[in-house]
Parts: structure tokens; C-alpha cells; sequence
């Protein structure tokens, strides 16, 4: 089903005579890894971390170290920050194995029905060879398909450049892939229509619906902390998303506005972490914006990503005025 270039793998361990290897892979993939580990453990011992795993900015580096990891085997996923590797790094991007021949005809004929004619075509990482067949299967309805040409219309996690570049020039999205994630995150920062082909469903559907309700809750969490007093700023320290600097200049602004500021330190921000807080109110996550937006939250309290707190800062500058 997915395409873990085992081999590719093998020669990267046994060219660097790696004794231990450290794997990482979404929750999703590490169900198929067992042929790919019995594989790589002829040549070196391989600890697969039980952690989850949101992407290229999420890496274990530390954990690889006390375990002394030569290498580490990044599952799912591409090169996010350049450089950011502490330990020999290696990205396998596991493209799901599908025929996608009928599905992108299925996505064309709706698209062509429901009256869009310049349609931009996006994928994630285990689709994106993909584009180039459902870029055909749209020019055969009649269509014409826009892909960026500096990501190729890949969307790399809350990377949504690839749509952002491209949205003057259509009239509404084709996003390859499943879940919600990655297209909900395009609908997020375009104004235009975005529609998931799943191959995992074999289906095609859209995303106002669950964008409508995902803009209604941020409004209300950004309206709601703007009336708390006292916030909690969260440096999230996982090796792609840590930016001390942005959450003091929250803080900062924040506490010129008359709030009181607990700055908080950690790399994981569920639900139960902040709730052995309770003094705090609102809290602000300065790490991966998709914490704040997909999270499980206490209803009594806030939690917002930098975008979102730089409005509600604004919003409470507007009310002293």
C-alpha cells in the first residue's frame, strides 16, 4: 500500500555502518512497518518511536541521542527546516500505492458540473506524484488545471504556499489526499472553494462545511480570550517549531495591554497538559498553528495560535481606544 524504499534505506544504513536506527512515522504509517524494520534489522539494531508524528518540524533528534542513534529514518514526511537535524537524517515520504484512474475522472466530471473552469491541484506528500494525472484527467472534462510551479501543488504540512501563490489564477481547489488536515489548511488561508479527492474513500467532497465551523470556533476562542486576564504563552520546543522570540513579543504586547503573562515551555500541548493549569485562562501556542485549530479544547478556556493572538491583541487595543 505505501512505498517505504526499503532498499534505498538499507544502503543508506549499511554506506554508513549504522549500528542503531531510529525511526519515526504518523501513527497512521506504523502499522505497515514490520516487512520494513525485519529488513533493516540484518544490518543494525532499529528502535521505532512509539511517539506520534506530525510532521518534517516534529523530529526526536534528543531522544534519537540517548539512545545513541546513528541515523534516523523520518517516515511520511519531507525535509521541513533545513538544518535542523541533530543526527544524520533520512526522509521517506511513503507514497501511497493506489490507482487514482477513475478518481480523477469521478473529481473532473464534479468539477466541471458544479461550473469551475480553472481548477489548482494540490496534494500532500503521499500523493503528489499524483498531480500530474489528475492535471490530465481535468484537461480531458474541458478543464484547465493549475499546479505552482515551486512546490509542484505539494502541501507540506501547514505549508500552504503552493495554493497561496496560485489563487489569482483559479476558480477553486483539487486537493489529492485524505483526512481533513491538509485541505482544511488551504481552505483556511485561500478564499476559494477547496475539494478533496480521497483515495482512500474514492470519493470526492468539499470543505465549506467544516470550514464554516472551524472559523466559527477560532472567532469565538479569539473573542472569548480577549476578555480573560491572565494568559499562558507557549514556547513549544519540538526542533521545527520552537520560536522563543515570538512568544516574548506576545508577551510583551500582552502585558502593555494590562494582562498578566505565564510564559510555558514543553513539546507536548494536549488538553491534559494545560489542564494541570488551572490558573490560567487563555492560552497562546507559538509552535505549529494547527495545535490551536485541531485540538480538543476546555470550552471555558481559550487556546490560540500566533496568528490568532496578534488579532485578539488587536482587538483588545481597539476596545481601550
Amino acid at each position: 500500500m505505501y512505498d517505504f524504499e526499503v532498499e534505498r534505506a538499507a544502503g543508506e544504513v549499511t554506506s554508513r555502518g549504522a549500528k542503531r536506527v531510529f525511526v519515526q512515522a504518523p501513527d497512521g504509517l506504523k502499522q505497515f512497518l514490520a516487512e520494513f524494520v525485519s529488513r533493516l534489522s540484518q544490518f543494525c539494531e532499529v528502535y521505532i518511536s512509539i511517539n506520534p508524528c506530525y510532521g518534517g518540524c516534529d523530529l526526536e533528534d534528543d531522544r534519537a541521542a540517548m539512545i545513541g542513534a546513528d541515523m534516523v529514518i523520518h517516515i511520511g514526511h519531507k525535509k521541513f527546516i533545513e538544518g535542523a537535524e541533530k543526527i544524520h537524517t533520512i526522509y521517506l515520504p511513503a507514497p501511497h500505492l493506489v490507482d487514482v484512474k477513475d478518481l480523477a475522472s469521478l473529481a473532473a466530471s464534479e468539477l466541471k458540473k458544479r461550473g469551475f473552469r480553472r481548477v489548482g491541484v494540490l496534494a500532500n506528500v503521499q500523493h503528489i506524484e499524483y498531480v500530474g494525472e489528475f492535471a490530465s484527467a481535468l484537461e480531458a472534462a474541458g478543464l484547465v488545471p493549475v499546479v505552482d510551479r515551486q512546490t509542484g501543488g505539494l502541501v507540506l504540512g501547514c505549508r500552504t504556499g503552493g495554493a497561496k501563490r496560485i489563487e489569482g489564477e483559479v476558480d477553486a481547489f483539487l486537493f489529492i489526499g485524505g483526512g481533513e488536515f491538509h485541505p482544511l489548511g488551504v481552505a483556511m488561508d485561500v478564499e476559494k472553494e477547496v475539494f478533496v479527492a480521497d483515495p482512500y474513500r474514492n470519493e470526492l467532497r468539499g470543505t465549506a462545511e467544516i470550514m464554516k465551523k472551524t472559523l466559527s470556533r477560532r472567532w469565538w476562542a479569539i473573542m472569548e480570550a480577549a476578555k480573560t486576564k491572565r494568559f499562558g504563552v507557549i514556547v513549544v520546543t519540538k526542533p521545527g517549531q520552537l520560536s522563543v522570540r515570538s512568544a516574548e513579543k506576545i508577551a510583551a504586547e500582552l502585558r502593555a495591554a494590562g494582562k498578566e503573562v505565564h510564559l510555558l515551555v514543553g513539546d507536548d500541548v494536549g488538553p491534559e497538559r494545560l489542564a494541570s493549569l488551572p490558573f490560567i485562562e487563555s492560552f497562546i501556542v507559538t509552535g505549529c498553528p494547527r495545535i490551536a485549530t485541531d485540538s480538543q479544547q476546555d470550552p471555558n478556556r481559550p487556546v490560540l495560535n500566533e496568528a490568532e493572538a496578534w488579532k485578539m491583541i488587536e482587538i483588545i487595543k481597539q476596545a481601550k481606544k
